[in-house]
């Protein structure tokens, strides 16, 4: 009876033991997510008749060098998504396909915005946390 109480209690301890170290390998592994909100908003004219387009920008990005330089070339970062959104029509970002598709050309537009400036890029993101269009 000792020797199955004493069994059980080794396993207990022993599995507890291997689980711990587990966790600590999973919480190495998982990267840091970095997000920098773009400001202040985004207000455009979209072609077509008489529509805007307000929305709010944060980027998803690769690491914190990235963040240092997205802020020192905020102007160029600013003028790249500003020409970008404006080019659309009306119809084209109604749709959830259409964002999704604008959400995948700002980030391509703002990784060749940081090649050209920063010799570098690493936005992996484009969220729109605000999007009005009339």
């Amino acid at each position: 009876m000792r020797l199955v109480v004493l069994l059980c209690g080794f396993l207990l301890f022993t599995s507890s033991v291997f689980a711990e170290e587990g966790d600590e390998t999973e919480e190495a592994a998982v990267p840091e997510i970095i997000y920098l909100p773009l400001t202040p908003q985004f207000t455009v004219n979209l072609l077509g008749n008489k529509h805007y387009l307000r929305t709010s920008i944060e980027l998803q990005l690769a690491n914190a060098d990235i963040k240092e330089a997205i802020t020192a070339n905020d102007p160029a970062i600013r003028h790249a998504l500003i020409v970008l959104l404006s080019n659309n029509y009306i119809e084209n970002i109604t749709s959830i396909e259409g964002r999704m598709e604008l959400q995948d050309k700002a980030a391509d537009v703002l990784n060749e915005t940081l090649k050209k400036y920063a010799k570098t890029e690493g936005v992996d993101k484009v969220l729109f946390t605000d999007f009005v269009s009339q």
